[in-house]
C-alpha cells in the first residue's frame, strides 16, 4: 500500500510540473558591498602609496593595462576571487561615524589605507574601497567605502585575496 501511495505521489508530482519545496534548501543571495555581478567588473585598479596597477578584460583574460599579453593564471584567479568575495561576502559588523570618529581612521589603518581597489564596469566606477589593518586577532580587516562614513569590518580572507593579487602584480 505504501508503494501504491509513493508511486501515485510521484506521478502527481511529474504531472504538476512543480518539484515540493521542503525548506531545506536555502537561495543564495549575494551580500557583499559590490551589488553588481563579478563578471561585469571589466577594470581593475590597485593603489598602494608607491605604486598602481590597471588590469582590464574586454571578454577575455585579464591584462595589465600597460602590456598585450594575459597576466599569469594565478594572478588572474586571485583578482577574480578578490571580486567575488566583495560580490558575495558581508561585513562582519558596519561601524557608524560615531563609533569612530573619536580614535580616528588611523586608529583601523585606514588613515593612509594600506591598499586602495576600484572596480570599474565600462569606464563607470561600481566601487572604491580602503582597505586597512587586521583587527588584533587577525581574522578580520577594516574597509572603507569611497563616499561612505562607514567603516567596514570584513573577514581577513577577503583583504587577504587582494594582497595575494598586489604581490603578484609586485613581480
Amino acid at each position: 500500500m505504501g508503494a501504491l501511495l509513493a508511486f501515485a505521489f510521484l506521478g502527481a508530482m511529474a504531472l504538476s510540473g512543480q518539484i515540493r519545496d521542503s525548506g531545506q534548501f536555502i537561495r543564495f543571495v549575494p551580500a557583499g558591498v559590490l551589488r553588481q555581478a563579478p563578471a561585469q567588473v571589466d577594470r581593475v585598479e590597485l593603489i598602494t602609496g608607491a605604486a598602481r596597477w590597471t588590469f582590464t578584460r574586454a571578454g577575455g583574460p585579464w591584462r595589465l593595462e600597460s602590456r598585450v599579453a594575459p597576466v599569469p593564471r594565478s594572478l588572474a584567479t586571485h583578482l577574480d576571487d578578490s571580486i567575488k568575495f566583495l560580490h558575495v561576502s558581508a561585513p562582519i559588523r558596519v561601524m557608524e561615524r560615531t563609533e569612530w570618529a573619536e580614535q580616528g581612521l588611523r586608529e583601523f589603518g585606514l588613515d593612509p589605507p594600506a591598499y586602495s581597489v576600484a572596480l570599474f564596469q565600462s569606464g563607470r566606477r561600481l566601487l572604491a574601497a580602503d582597505f586597512g589593518s587586521p583587527n588584533p586577532q587577525k581574522v578580520l580587516q577594516y574597509m572603507r567605502l569611497e563616499g561612505g562614513d562607514e567603516v567596514y569590518v570584513m573577514s581577513r580572507f577577503i583583504g587577504q585575496e587582494w594582497e595575494q593579487a598586489l604581490a603578484e602584480a609586485r613581480r
